[in-house]
């Protein structure tokens, strides 16, 4: 079989400066071996960790983590490693265990060599089978049920504002809505890595065990000759990152306040370019 290599790939901030998403390719003479695409969980607390967000901080720790180790390494071995890491991580900035605002990030692995790919959170994942001209696509896109909660709340409230005659710009650069369900986002990860958190459990690498049903594979078949992996800041894990832009674009100029067909828990800053950071990166051979 022929050895994968990187087709293209993209880190590109929400704003300015470099963002809380990350990725990570490691290779050798037979060619690329891992790569992943890790999301630093947007800041609620407002603490600086040495110039950098806690999101960012988080998805720093991870990367070094994942280059440090054995490319056979499984699945649960390489989350235990990243939980080590962010538990240390936590103890060189004096964060408690019951921190809710603790550094904290998700990732989606590729281990091509090892025939799988696995992720903790919502990254976007596909998979192409075939051969060129006939490839057949699987997504796994990203998302969870809290997540899905929370931005159907902040799009109902905007509505019902612009329905009452306010205007688009003023909710744009207020964004009540997100400030209705902050609440619920500053203390969410209390249903992070907790088998009894019911529909609303997910998995965060944040420095305590993930428990296994919130590890996520999905094994690439022989026939497996495309890879993408890509944060949730893309809609979808397209094809190809000119897909994956164009998709973004249209719909960041439909819907801004991010209300409509892509609902999300915030929306475009007056600054930003996007309502979040975004990484993408396709594998083929």
């Amino acid at each position: 079989m022929s050895a994968w290599c990187v087709a293209e790939h993209a880190v590109i901030p929400k704003a300015g400066g470099q963002g809380e998403d990350r990725l990570v390719v490691l290779d050798d003479r037979d060619g690329v071996y891992c790569v992943a695409v890790i999301d630093g969980v947007t800041d609620k607390s407002g603490r600086d960790f040495g110039g950098m967000s806690g999101g960012a901080r988080a998805a720093e720790r991870v990367a070094e983590t994942l280059a440090q180790l054995s490319p056979d390494a499984s699945p649960v071995e390489t989350v235990e490693a990243m939980t080590s890491g962010l538990m240390t991580l936590r103890r060189e900035w004096s964060i408690t265990a019951d921190d809710l605002l603790a550094p904290a990030a998700v990732a989606a692995v590729a281990w091509p060599r090892q025939q799988v790919m696995w992720r903790v959170g919502d990254v976007h994942i596909a998979v192409g089978c075939g051969s060129s001209g006939d490839v057949r696509w699987r997504h796994h896109v990203g998302d969870k049920l809290i997540d899905t909660v929370l931005a159907g709340t902040r799009a109902a409230y905007l509505h019902c504002l612009l329905i009452q005659g306010q205007r688009v710009e003023d909710l744009a650069a207020a964004d009540p809505g997100r400030a209705l369900i902050r609440p619920v986002l500053e203390r969410q990860a209390a249903l992070a890595n907790r088998d009894d958190a019911g529909p609303f459990g997910y998995g965060l690498l944040d420095g305590r065990p993930v428990p296994e049903r919130f590890i996520e594979t999905f094994p690439l078949s022989d026939d497996a000759c495309e890879v993408v992996l890509a944060s949730d800041g893309y809609l979808s894990p397209a094809a190809t990152l000119a897909e994956a832009e164009a998709e973004l674009r249209a719909s960041l100029q439909a819907d801004r306040l991010r209300i409509r067909d892509h609902a999300a828990t915030k929306g475009v800053a007056a600054s930003a370019g996007s309502f979040d950071d975004r990484a993408y990166v396709r594998l083929s051979r």
